[in-house]
């Protein structure tokens, strides 16, 4: 399939999973974290495989296109895996996942990453209620030179848990999701560990405000 074609079949998707999503979720989004063209790097958290649908939809609210790193494990399963298809999500699979990001960013194009890696759930958090972060995401930061938006999500958990195969579809009662962002500019470090550590205490002010916003407290 040409480049026209996927970008078709990618705005179209887009639309589709904003629609979707509405049957099931209410959500609070707020401002985008950048009003920029061209490249940004996005940093989130990921508490759900709803994180993935959320961020179709907000980025379709704001009319900016993203390319998110998705696990490429999930890229086999039935269903997902073509919605993911359908999304221009990069696979991950070892450090080389970096630099198709890197060569995205290149071609003008805005990518999430959520350097936790991995689905963290409520029993893994920590006090600001997220996972440990991989220094990847700092070195991306480094390597490109680019400006960086960290984003909180909040309410994903309880659309989809991570030990249900498919979100709760309830549209007489649906979950509410929020979702805050914080532009943090260039990250002007030389280490890529301290890079993500800056990186990642704006994620954690973003997803406090996320889960402030839910009613939600952190953990004690």
């Amino acid at each position: 399939m040409d480049e026209a074609r996927l970008d078709e079949v990618f705005v179209r998707r887009l639309r589709h999973v904003h629609r979707a999503l509405r049957i099931a979720a209410r959500y609070d989004v707020g401002p985008p974290g950048t009003i920029e063209a061209g490249p940004v790097i996005h940093a989130a958290n990921h508490r759900s495989m709803a994180d993935l649908l959320f961020a179709a939809a907000a980025f379709h609210e704001w009319g900016l296109p993203i390319r998110c790193l998705v696990a490429a494990s999930y890229f086999g399963k039935r269903g997902i895996g073509r919605l993911l298809r359908d999304l221009r999500c990069i696979p991950v699979e070892g450090t080389e996942a970096l630099q198709v990001a890197a060569e995205i960013l290149e071609r003008g194009i805005p990518i999430a990453i959520m350097p936790e890696g991995r689905i963290v759930g409520p029993e893994d958090w920590d006090e600001a209620r997220v996972g440990r972060p991989h220094p990847g995401v700092g070195r991306l930061a480094i390597d490109t030179g680019l400006p960086v938006v960290a984003v909180g999500a909040a309410g994903t958990e309880d659309l989809w848990p991570r030990a249900r195969g498919r979100p709760f579809i309830r549209p007489w009662n649906r979950t509410l999701l929020t979702m805050r962002t914080r532009h943090l500019g260039r990250i002007e470090v030389e280490q890529p560990r301290e890079a993500t550590a800056i990186i990642w205490e704006g994620v954690k002010a973003c997803v406090a405000e996320a889960d402030a916003a839910r009613g939600v407290g952190p953990v004690s």
